[in-house]
């Protein structure tokens, strides 16, 4: 079938992501320096601070709301990874498919017969140390980040391993970076309804993701966030303040949150 999507207007959100506890997401590492950090943060080339990808946030929730749908697939793929295998089901109101895209080839929705989701609605913008919280922690003579040893344990000698010493550097708790988001929201010939229903289920994300954990090590303490001063901003200009609203005591699946409040 064809597909038809016209463009309503992107929608903006905006805010504050605070590590609550220590925060690594990697560089890697080329080169081995004697007594140096094994596995370093990744930092701007030009100021040498330390920042969050969008690719790290972006994919974290994907993987969180792929589980809260149950969009997992069989092979471990990506849901949207192509249409054969994996339990993949062709669904063209997919929220999966509709905020974070899919590679499945167009003939492949034709041939079943749907409407393709149309194009990825989410962009998800780097995000950056505020300023202000870096002029603070300067100003006070401490450190972005921080090292942190840790050690593999023999199991029966009950001590460490030989080489089983490694330093990793973390991001501070309490770092504040701020985040910035577009999601595209389009006619497929119901106004924009789903993808605004869409807009709602990403936003709900937000309070699965403080639940759980981003970047490395989370189930060892690392990497615990909370987003604070959320406003998404609709096509129309109106803003709307977003406050805790993220956090649901549920996630809802069948219907989704009325978090955005959309124009009648």
């Amino acid at each position: 079938m064809a597909s038809v999507h016209k463009l309503i207007g992107v929608a903006r959100i905006e805010g504050r992501m605070t590590a609550v506890t220590g925060l690594h997401i990697g560089a890697g590492k080329d080169t081995v320096d004697i007594g140096g950090i094994d596995l370093p943060v990744i930092r701007h080339p030009h100021s040498r601070e330390p920042y969050v990808p969008g690719s790290s946030l972006k994919g974290k929730l994907r993987f969180m709301l792929e589980w809260a749908f149950g969009k997992v697939r069989d092979d471990g793929r990506a849901w949207g990874f192509n249409a054969m295998g994996g339990g993949q089901r062709l669904d063209s109101q997919d929220p999966i498919l509709r905020i974070f895209g899919s590679s499945i080839p167009r003939r492949d929705w034709e041939d079943a017969k749907q409407t393709d989701p149309g194009p990825t609605r989410l962009v998800v913008r780097d995000a950056f140390l505020d300023p202000v919280w870096v002029k603070t922690v300067e100003d006070r003579g401490l450190q972005l980040t921080e090292e942190k040893m840790e050690v593999s344990i023999d199991r029966i000698a009950g001590k460490a391993l030989d080489g089983g010493l490694r330093r990793t550097e973390r991001v501070v708790a309490g770092a504040v970076f701020n985040i910035e988001m577009s999601f595209r929201l389009f006619d497929t010939g119901d106004g924009g309804k789903r993808d605004g229903e869409c807009l709602n289920w990403l936003i709900a994300g937000l309070g699965l993701l403080e639940q759980d954990a981003l970047g490395g090590s989370g189930s060892r303490g690392y990497g615990r966030v909370s987003f604070e001063g959320l406003k998404v901003t609709l096509p129309d200009r109106s803003p709307q303040e977003i406050g805790t609203a993220h956090r649901l005591n549920s996630f809802p699946i069948e219907k989704a949150p009325e978090i955005v409040r959309f124009p009648a």
